[in-house]
């Protein structure tokens, strides 16, 4: 079984891009603590790559800004590559399927809009799943 649940806050604000055949791509980093013994004040910060696809990357990208503390729900997907000098690379890299906005910066004028997305789910909104030659980054 590969899932994932993290709890964080975004970095930097979400780097929003299309695919060739128009898919909606999300990428941002979540800064997760983790404690390093077992005094609760001595936590270090690990910083995970979370990607998320079609709707759900656009209404992050709307409501989502660095410093937002969210929940995400997804799975662990490892690539590679091989860079210019020859070396193969790999990147881990968290894929969202589902998200919930902790604390976010929505207006009370979009509180309606807020409750229907606030929990909303890749699988809710489309099975589609790109391959790697349509990631842009």
């Amino acid at each position: 079984m590969n899932k994932v649940i993290l709890a964080g806050r975004l970095t930097k604000d979400i780097e929003m891009r299309y695919t060739q055949t128009g898919k909606a791509i999300a990428r941002f980093i979540l800064s997760v603590n983790r404690r390093v013994s077992k005094d609760k004040e001595k936590q270090q910060a690990d910083f995970i790559p979370i990607i998320v696809w079609n709707k759900l990357a656009e209404i992050c990208s709307k409501y989502l800004t660095k410093g937002s503390q969210i929940l995400v729900e997804g799975h662990l997907q490892i690539r590679d590559y091989v860079a210019q000098d020859g070396k193969k690379h790999y990147i881990a890299e968290v894929i969202a399927q589902k998200l919930e906005f902790m604390g976010s910066k929505v207006t009370a004028g979009n509180e309606q809009l807020q409750n229907q997305e606030q929990n909303i789910s890749q699988e809710e909104i489309t099975q589609d799943t790109a391959t790697d030659e349509e990631i842009p980054f």
